[in-house]
């Protein structure tokens, strides 16, 4: 194997490997935060809108859809928690890395 061909093997496996990763952390609270249907918030106060957006491609490549559907919704808990809340619904689907959630407090 030349030089050239190990450089470009090594190059796609980082590449490949890098639309996989989830470079989105939680922070302190998100994890008290819930996903769950409209009919469950009837008796909650709406506290706005969380819009996150994260890489949908990197160097032209797709990443994994459930991978960015991940972060976006680390992202809208992350939100929720700094808002005070601890309940999302989601607003609409992922689309091209971002998706909007409701934010509520039911407790």
């Amino acid at each position: 194997m030349n030089l050239y061909t190990l450089f470009l093997t090594l190059s796609t496996i980082a590449l490949v490997s890098a639309t996989a990763c989830t470079w989105v952390k939680p922070k302190e609270g998100a994890e008290e935060v819930a996903l769950v249907k409209t009919a469950h918030v009837e008796n909650c106060d709406s506290l706005g809108v969380a819009t996150a957006s994260v890489k949908h491609k990197v160097a032209g490549l797709k990443r994994k859809s459930d991978k960015v559907s991940e972060e976006l919704l680390t992202l809208a808990k992350n939100e929720a928690a700094s808002m005070g809340g601890d309940t999302l619904v989601s607003l609409s689907a992922p689309e091209e890395g971002s998706q909007r959630f409701q934010v509520y407090r039911c407790k």
